[in-house]
């Protein structure tokens, strides 16, 4: 029996994770729709009261003019009249004007030069004025200060109904937004754990019918399964149950028989082993056959989100996939690449290192994006080898991929393709930790942080594709950054 690795999780687990992020995906994008209300109401507050102390401004300038205008048609038509009789009948011109006035919060005073008060048309002291808007004019012939101003006591009154007719807007507000991303977050995640609980119960279903065929070798239910890709796979498990059976049942007999039979049986004891090789052959290729079918939902969900992307605009839960997928989509590319290396030769050719290296660089800007990474290309242009095209892809697409996966967020990852007296380099940087242990790298099954998961064959398969290749390599690697380094011979 295998022992389990610590670092595997169930498809429960991965779907939890899933849904609690979704969840706090959809109730932080609610929470940053409300901020962003909050912060224009702000605004709008802030609008509110400099117009209104503007409008303020003007009606207290207007009051000042008619004041002044009042002065000087007093003075003009009271010249022979002594300075106080000229005051007293000032008094009473304001004494009209601010009766005849309607109520509000608008008020006129009068002073000698001197600072005597001669008039005011409100009760309390001119301190109490001094958070209002006041303006004033000297009337030089009369020797007196005339004063116009406007309470903005009012403003409070204003600014408090506006923010209480927004609380209860933004209360109405939230609620709506709330149950809206509640609903579908609740749609959405009864729709994913529903597909999620189908496949998991067929897996299950799979696993219990494999420990039953090895103990006694019934057939795997066909009727009970239905994704396609678990019936190919369910297919060809039957057809080596079959095999094994009719097997076990010839060496039953050979035993039972041993003593009379055993020259006779030699003979065909050496077709089966002949028999058996058939049989290790025909699990070589179900092993072949279930990674090919991994690749076929991948390809369909690629497909899909690509048309849905030509349709609509890009979704954010959508791009998570589309990256989840392509990753997924370079592990089983290394899968199929283990398997077939020893079986297939890689013929090489000129290659346009430049435009190859563009392609992949977009094909992975998805899966940086996702990571909330972008990818910056300094590539220049025209530059062949002679290389395998799938080997060079193993290369690229292994660098992209550990570069997205072990950055820092937000951070620039650059790629570079330059020329070098007689070889291209290539150079994949990026922001994050620093190898701690750089002369491992390349081991098989080695991976720096288990955290974050793969299976580590990766870096493994670019050394054997560049000891193969006379590809040198140069990793360097500090607190703030690692580069690597790849010079292949020019084509």
């Amino acid at each position: 029996m295998l022992p389990k690795k610590k670092d595997t999780k169930s498809i429960n687990q991965i779907n939890f994770m899933a849904i609690l992020f979704a969840g706090l995906f959809a109730f932080l994008s609610a929470f940053l729709v409300i901020v962003n209300e909050y912060m224009e109401f702000q605004k709008e507050i802030k609008v509110i009261e400099e117009n209104y102390i503007e409008m303020q401004q003007k009606s207290a300038s207007a009051q000042l003019n008619l004041l002044s205008n009042i002065t000087e048609y007093r003075f003009t038509q009271s010249k022979s009249l002594p300075k106080e009789e000229i005051y007293q009948k000032l008094k009473e011109d304001m004494a009209a004007l601010m009766s005849q006035a309607e109520e509000s919060q608008n008020y006129v005073f009068l002073e000698r030069d001197s600072g005597e008060v001669l008039y005011r048309s409100f009760s309390g002291e001119l301190e109490d004025t001094r958070k209002d808007i006041v303006v004033t004019k000297v009337y030089e012939p009369l020797g007196l200060i005339l004063g116009s101003g406007v309470s903005t006591r009012n403003i409070e009154d204003v600014l408090a109904q506006k923010k209480k007719d927004y609380q209860d807007k933004i209360i109405n507000f939230v609620l709506k937004i709330y149950m809206l991303t509640l609903f579908l977050y609740l749609v959405s995640t009864i729709e994913y754990r529903y597909v999620s609980d189908i496949m998991t119960r067929e897996i299950r279903f799979i696993i219990y019918s494999f420990k039953k065929a090895s103990q006694s070798y019934e057939f795997i239910d066909m009727e009970k399964i239905k994704f396609e890709e678990f019936q190919e796979i369910v297919t060809h498990a039957n057809v080596m149950i079959e095999e094994i059976k009719v097997k076990n049942s010839a060496l039953v007999d050979l035993n039972s028989n041993l003593e009379a039979i055993v020259e006779q049986k030699t003979e065909e004891l050496k077709r089966s082993v002949a028999y058996t090789q058939e049989l290790l052959e025909k699990q070589d290729r179900f092993v072949k056959n279930a990674i090919h079918e991994i690749n076929t939902p991948l390809s369909i969900i690629l497909m899909n989100i690509d048309l849905y992307n030509l349709k609509y605009e890009k979704n954010p839960y959508l791009l998570k996939i589309e990256a989840a997928v392509k990753v997924l989509d370079n592990i089983y590319e290394d899968l199929a690449y283990v398997v077939k290396k020893d079986r297939v030769v890689y013929e090489k050719a000129v290659i346009d290192f430049s435009k190859f290296l563009t392609e992949r660089a977009e094909y992975f800007e998805d899966v940086a994006e996702g990571n909330k990474l972008h990818i910056v290309t300094n590539i220049a242009p025209d530059l062949f080898i002679v290389f395998n095209d799938i080997e060079l892809q193993r290369i690229c697409d292994n660098n992209l991929s550990n570069a997205i996966k072990y950055s820092y967020e937000k951070q620039p990852l650059h790629v570079t393709l330059y020329a070098e007296k007689k070889s291209v380099v290539l150079e994949v940087e990026n922001y994050g930790e620093m190898i701690k242990f750089p002369e491992q790298l390349f081991n098989r099954y080695y991976r720096e942080d288990e955290a974050r998961g793969g299976f580590g064959l990766g870096l493994n398969i670019v050394k054997e594709i560049c000891d193969a290749n006379d590809v040198s390599i140069e990793v360097l690697s500090d607190a703030s950054k690692t580069l690597f380094r790849y010079r292949f011979a020019k084509g």
